[in-house]
């Protein structure tokens, strides 16, 4: 009788192991003492709600239930965008959106939970007014026209001057991306009908060299020609005088040749042997030379 009481108590003390177990494995599954921390995101321990500054890396975790809780901050990249309005230097109100890509490290993710909980926090609190701040204060330094003209030059004081702004909050930031400038309908007006009016400059400067260099090319044409129409006039007295010349020339030596008996010898070379019928008084017998008396 006594090992049958020592067997049912065995028995009954197993059974209630048994229970505790299943009830303490049921509470504990209530509870979810076990967190997992996936890639791109980091864990921060809470005690009680304080913010332990060590960070929990991906993985499965364990949290004491109800003294601890494990939250979980992206340490993936965040883009904030805002539209900010500003005045330049000569009072023109310009409009532009900056988009600012940043991250949180995971050594400053428990900082990051402890200040602002969220990232629509930070940028309501801390960028937006930042990089509303720091491009007012750059475009204030140019001219409406200059922020086009010197447009990599204001963006690139802008990135600068935001990234040195949030340079306290421990924000690794990988990009600032500025929109083009806006201006008010008006401005714009202007600037096109400026720009059409430069355009039109230029275009009756580049007619006026046009003409210009016709009318440099016709002087040159009408000089040409009458250097020619010169040079030919001169060539052609030139060869005149030589002719005149020459044939004065070969005039006096056909002159000087003709002598009287030449002049007879070729007139008897050319005659046919018949003489004149009838010969007036005082004329000279043709080739003798003497005349006939009455």
């Amino acid at each position: 009788m006594r090992f049958n009481t020592s067997n049912e108590l065995f028995s009954s003390g197993i059974f209630r192991v048994g229970i505790a177990a299943v009830l303490a494995l049921v509470v504990l599954l209530i509870l979810n003492p076990f967190y997992q921390v996936a890639s791109g995101y980091c864990g921060v321990l809470l005690n009680f709600g304080s913010v332990q500054p060590t960070p929990l890396n991906p993985g499965l975790r364990f949290a004491i239930p109800v003294y601890q809780q494990i939250v979980l901050v992206s340490t993936q990249p965040q883009t904030v965008t805002s539209d900010e309005r500003a005045a330049t230097h000569d009072l023109q109100n310009v409009h532009t959106a900056v988009s600012v890509t940043f991250h949180i490290n995971p050594a400053d993710a428990p900082g990051f939970y402890r200040d602002f909980r969220a990232f629509n926090v930070l940028g309501s609190r801390i960028i937006g007014p930042t990089v509303s701040n720091d491009v007012k204060a750059v475009t204030a330094n140019y001219n409406a026209e200059e922020l086009i003209t010197k447009r990599d030059i204001v963006d690139g004081q802008i990135k600068d001057l935001v990234i040195k702004s949030l340079l306290p909050y421990h924000l690794s930031i990988e990009a600032v991306n500025i929109s083009n400038f806006a201006f008010s309908q008006v401005y714009e007006q202007a600037i096109e009908a400026k720009q059409v009016a430069q355009q039109q400059a230029l275009q009756a400067q580049y007619t006026l060299q046009q003409t210009q260099i016709s009318a440099q090319q016709q002087v040159v044409q009408a000089k040409a020609q009458a250097d020619a129409a010169i040079a030919t006039a001169q060539g052609q007295a030139q060869a005149l005088l030589v002719t005149s010349q020459a044939q004065a020339k070969a005039n006096n030596l056909v002159s000087q040749s003709l002598t009287q008996p030449l002049l007879q010898q070729k007139a008897l070379d050319r005659w046919n042997g018949t003489m004149p019928t009838y010969l007036s008084a005082g004329a000279p017998i043709p080739f003798i030379g003497s005349t006939i008396t009455p």
